[in-house]
């Protein structure tokens, strides 16, 4: 079993909690008896929140004193609970050492942030959500995203035809947590005014992202009336393509550049396709349904 393979090679554990007739999110790591829970809920040991998407679970950790999250993370976090994060707080490239435990901390480009996790004595490297890896180091077990992991999705950002929407006053819808500041930062850097309300503008407000009343909206997907929804995902009837996330081809970039022995996919849907291409480069692939060590 590869896994148990990896526990041999780089003295790591990486299992599952259980919890009712599933898991708790994502996975954990046992590395010299001391607990990673990654993008999960508190446990025993720390809790690595890799950025402040909903979905990777920095909410339930605010009260948790060994929570671990970026200065940007932090921030956002207690922007948009009007709660203090009470966790541990570093500055991305920051080297950390918990009970012996030596870890690098890089950007990952997602959002404000967005941090990955290289364990650097056990070669594991972990990116959270991913746009920009050019970043990271190698390493021999590389665990990411796989947000796009369907071959037909492959593109560019439309970030042209966001300005010229701007310049017309036209609404953008953005995600608040993330996408949103990064279009905030792009109509400023354009000198385009713009309004954002509600918690768009608190979390540009706490980030210290400056903005100007104009014709443009910054408004979340589902408050776009007549604008564009600013997203990869096609079900949007109105779209202006423009990701937080790499694409098909990224990740396989990605895996291509941190040149890992093994990769494994927990977050996202990787298909056969792309567990298959990433194999044919001699990486071996897993997903969270490899993961058998349940405790």
């Amino acid at each position: 079993m590869e896994l148990l393979d990896i526990a041999e090679k780089f003295n790591v554990l990486i299992y599952r909690r259980k919890y009712g007739n599933g898991f708790r999110p994502h996975f954990s790591m046992r590395i010299n008896e001391v607990d990673f829970h990654i993008d999960s809920s508190p446990g025993k040991g720390f809790t690595i929140i890799t950025h402040a998407h909903s979905d990777h679970h920095g909410l339930r950790n605010l009260k948790n004193l060994r929570a671990i999250a970026s200065q940007e993370t932090a921030t956002i976090l207690s922007a948009i609970s009007d709660e203090r994060y009470r966790g541990m707080i570093h500055s991305i490239g920051e080297r950390l050492n918990l009970k012996g435990i030596r870890i690098n901390t890089y950007n990952t480009g997602h959002i404000d942030g967005s941090t990955a996790y290289f364990f650097r004595d056990n070669g594991i490297l972990v990116t959270g959500d991913v746009k920009d890896f050019s970043h990271l180091p190698r390493c021999d077990v590389l665990i990411t995203e796989a947000t796009y992991g369907h071959p037909s999705y492959v593109f560019e950002d439309e970030v042209e035809r966001v300005i010229e929407a701007a310049r017309l006053g036209v609404e953008l819808g953005a995600y608040p947590v993330g996408k949103a500041q990064r279009v905030a930062r792009i109509l400023s850097e354009n000198e385009i005014g713009f309004k954002a309300s509600g918690k768009i503008k608190k979390i540009c407000d706490a980030l210290g992202i400056e903005h100007s009343d104009g014709e443009a909206r910054i408004v979340s997907p589902r408050e776009v009336s007549d604008g564009y929804v600013l997203s990869a995902q096609r079900f949007y009837r109105k779209r202006i393509v423009f990701s937080d996330h790499i694409d098909y081809r990224g990740i396989v970039e990605l895996v291509d550049y941190c040149n890992p022995e093994y990769v494994l996919f927990y977050h996202g849907n990787p298909t056969e396709k792309l567990i298959h291409e990433v194999e044919e480069m001699g990486v071996k692939a897993l997903t969270l349904r490899d993961i058998k060590i349940h405790l």
